[in-house]
């Protein structure tokens, strides 16, 4: 299993390369090299990618719940902002309270199956 630390180098490199990336397509945007326009609506994406991060591979519980709250949330503004399916702000707020309630339902699941998988890797 890969440690804290692990994982903290990995979101550094991910945030970093993501960072790296929109300062060079602003650069890009600025000097008229490239024109952004429709592809400002698609930002949400990169709390999707930052949730994925979180989420390969799962090492702990409190990452694995952020990693898929990054997705959501993620998906939810793409949508809104967007209004696919019908959905804005005013309509879909059930939604949160579904993320909410399926955390508090996974929390303990994935704390009972990481704690096995740790007892089963520590050989007890």
């Amino acid at each position: 299993m890969i440690d804290e630390n692990g994982q903290h180098w990995r979101k550094h490199l991910t945030w970093g390369i993501i960072l790296t990336g929109v300062g060079v397509a602003f650069l890009l945007d600025r000097s008229g090299a490239l024109h952004w326009g429709a592809l400002w609506r698609y930002w949400p994406l990169l709390m999707v990618v930052a949730g994925i991060s979180n989420l390969v591979p799962p090492t702990n519980t409190r990452l694995v719940l952020d990693g898929l709250s990054q997705m959501f949330f993620g998906a939810w503004f793409y949508c809104t902002f967007q209004h696919l399916w019908g959905l804005t702000f005013g309509n879909s707020w059930p939604l949160l309270l579904i993320l909410w309630g399926t955390t508090l339902v996974l929390k303990p699941v994935l704390h009972n199956y990481f704690a096995t998988n740790k007892e089963h890797y520590d050989g007890k």
